[in-house]
């Protein structure tokens, strides 16, 4: 349950993060004092749920245990993640929504707790120890607070029923074909596990009408929330895609372009749910209708219909950011492009739609051919409309677009360096690029190019000359570059890297991982915990021994009080994973400026990934080592001390980069046949620090 503070400073911060400018939105990010779910040790709390746990058997009390362990630690990773909120404007709305529910059940207030998740997926779930989890992508599609109550209400029955581990108890029992399951063929075990999830399922939708029904929300509204889920993979967007979007003066696209017929979206909701978790919308539907048939009525409000409508902007408007990361780019067109409807000034919104731009067309150039995702509706168009183009094209487009919001925002950095790049890397793939362009609107026609009607993509900005001094700015970068390349490449000689010299670097959300083949629980989630927050003062005695400034922001060692280092941690995982998602490292990430502020307030350029993961194997087996002694005499000594070598590995990495470039500092990868241990691990730390110091 979320804890209630009166602090001023607590209240201070929730004014400030709740105060969301729309023209100029900021991601939500967690705020206030850090709930004990985020800083209690995973052993402990382990500990404390296996008390918990019951079982007529021996056999399902130690699976349960299994289920405990790693549930537990899985749990912790995410929450480890930076994807979950806490104290946000959401997540308290979530939880005030939750509370309306369950006023007919005090005693189960105190024991789940709710939170909002940064991701797109149309989902809610909830884990064995109350915690429910509502993705961003199910807020940003809901109509009204009653569906959101009706899902809450579902969730909160499988916390009541103990759905999460009695499903996974089953799933072990028909994997290894106990009791009931004995003689069941590998597609009947199949079928078996699907059967009894939608069972559960089944049971969480009208166990949780119940749940609702003794609530003062609208029971019509419920049917409306199975629309929702049937059109979950169907992408955000109302608004038709017109081509004009993107055209002024002169520059206008072939009709070519935007021939399309979208296809008449059909939906099934009496699908085959055979091999599904859940049952089909159809059946769903029509059980939820009948337990509606009889009772009062109620609203779609509760709390407040004014904070829903805001908060699910608030979902849809991050949701844009989502997909930017994602690489889901036209997707993020979509969705920015029927928000504009509303709100058709904003900076955030045409600042989405111009990065968007700029990863579809750096895409575009790369080798990798880019997975194509099946889109529908009033997004489909935009689809048909981008995969008809050219790379050419698609860079044209997209250094025009990054331009004008340029001109429209002369404030806005954030977009500076991407068209920078985005120029640099089209005169990389097109030679003579300087002379396809019409400087001004007197100018004579250019004859004999691929495409005509680029051509005049550049003559209608407020200022032509200035685009074009950036313009041949940077393509003489590029020339330039290109004799130097000629040059070295004669001379065959390799540049040294150069030198780091970081006075300060941050380390990021260190990891660590420990299996042992010799045991039958492998994963040794305990000791590779107590590793991890060990390593803070590894890394801190390092730093100091180099005479170095460092700072650790690790999740996994943080008080109650640090959720700066949690709002950081968020912000650098955003950022890292879609550096690790990007094909090209040169291409200018969509969250750059925010990478750049955490840069200025730890003052440094200089971030770091680390940790490493170590394997011990099994002995060599005594009866073959004492056969092999025998038969060959000679190798005795070698026998004895194979049978008594504890056989390990460990893998250590570090990964380092300047956040304000960009660029790559530092790849670390050591492989070590030995095994693990405090010392190795303190070396390690060292000798990767000292590299950045020289």
């Amino acid at each position: 349950m979320r804890l209630l503070f009166s602090s001023g400073l607590f209240l201070a911060c929730c004014t400030i993060s709740f105060c969301q400018d729309f023209d100029k939105y900021k991601t939500i990010l967690p705020q206030g004092i850090i709930p004990k779910d985020f800083t209690e040790q995973s052993s402990v709390k382990v500990a404390n749920e296996v008390t918990t746990l019951s079982g007529a058997k021996a056999k399902e009390r130690k699976t349960k245990k299994k289920f405990v362990l790693e549930s537990t630690y899985s749990m912790d990773d995410f929450l480890a993640s930076g994807s979950v909120l806490f104290n946000d404007e959401v997540s308290v709305y979530l939880d005030q929504v939750l509370k309306e529910i369950l006023k007919p059940s005090p005693a189960l207030q105190s024991k789940v707790r709710i939170y909002a998740v940064k991701s797109p997926s149309v989902n809610a779930f909830t884990t064995n120890n109350g915690m429910i989890f509502v993705n961003m992508g199910l807020l940003a599609r809901l109509d009204n607070e009653a569906q959101l109550a009706f899902i809450l209400s579902h969730e909160v029955v499988h916390y009541q029923k103990a759905h999460v581990i009695n499903s996974y108890v089953t799933n072990i029992e028909i994997d290894k074909a106990r009791g009931d399951y004995r003689k069941l063929s590998v597609s009947e075990k199949g079928f078996a596990k699907s059967s009894f999830s939608k069972e559960l399922e089944m049971e969480a939708d009208l166990a949780g009408a119940d749940l609702y029904q003794k609530s003062e929300y609208a029971k019509d509204s419920v049917d409306k929330m199975f629309d929702v889920l049937l059109k979950a993979d169907l992408p955000l967007a109302w608004t038709p895609f017109n081509k004009q979007l993107f055209e002024s003066g002169t520059y206008i696209f072939p009709d070519s372009l935007s021939l399309f017929t979208p296809e008449k979206i059909v939906i099934n909701e009496d699908y085959d749910d055979s091999k599904s978790s859940h049952p089909n919308i159809k059946k769903r539907r029509t059980a939820i209708a009948e337990k509606f048939k009889s009772g009062k009525d109620g609203s779609d409000f509760r709390i407040s219909k004014e904070t829903f409508f805001k908060l699910r902007k608030i979902a849809r408007y991050e949701l844009c950011r989502l997909y930017l990361l994602d690489h889901r780019y036209e997707e993020a067109i979509a969705l920015a492009t029927s928000l504009q409807k509303e709100n058709p000034l904003s900076t955030y919104l045409n600042e989405i739609t111009v990065k968007a731009l700029y990863g579809i067309a750096r895409q575009a150039l790369g080798a990798k051919e880019t997975p194509e995702r099946e889109a529908w509706g009033d997004a489909a168009a935009l689809a048909s409309f981008i995969k008809k183009q050219s790379p050419y094209e698609l860079n044209v487009l997209a250094i025009r677009q990054l331009y004008k919001f340029m001109e429209s925002t002369p404030d806005n950095k954030s977009v500076v360096p991407m068209l920078n790049d985005l120029i640099r890397a089209f005169a990389d793939n097109n030679m003579d690029v300087k002379n396809k362009f019409l400087r001004t609107p007197s100018q004579e026609p250019i004859s004999q190019l691929a495409y005509p009607y680029t051509q005049y993509a550049f003559i209608d900005f407020k200022d032509n000359n200035a685009f074009f001094q950036l313009f041949d700015k940077q393509v003489s970068l590029v020339e330039k570059n290109r004799v130097v390349e000629w040059k070295s490449t004669k001379k065959k000689k390799k540049e040294k890297a150069p030198s780091v010299k970081a006075a300060k670097i941050v380390v990021v959300h260190p990891l660590y991982k420990k299996v042992d083949k010799r045991k039958k629980q492998r994963t040794r989630h305990v000791e590779a915990e107590e590793v991890i927050i060990n390593m803070n003062d590894y890394i801190t005695e390092a730093a100091k021994r180099l005479d170095m400034k460092v700072d650790v922001i690790n999740p996994n060692k943080i008080s109650r009080a640090d959720v700066v280092l949690m709002q950081s941690n968020s912000l650098l995982n955003d950022w890292i994973d879609e550096r690790m998602r990007a094909d090209d490292e040169n291409m200018i990430s969509p969250i750059q400026e925010e990478m750049i502020a955490l840069a200025d307030k730890y003052k440094t350029d200089h971030f770091m990934w680390m940790g490493g993961v170590t394997v011990k194997a099994k002995k060599r087996g005594w009866v073959v080592l004492g056969l092999g002694a025998l038969l060959v005499p000679s190798l005795t000594p070698w026998m004895v001390k194979e049978a008594f070598t504890n056989r390990g590995a460990t893998l250590y990495f570090a990964l380092g980069f300047n956040v304000r470039t960009q660029q790559i500092e530092l790849i670390d990868l050591r492989q070590m046949e030995m095994n693990d241990n405090r010392f190795l691990l303190q070396s390690n730390i060292y000798y990767t620090l000292s590299k950045l110091k020289k």
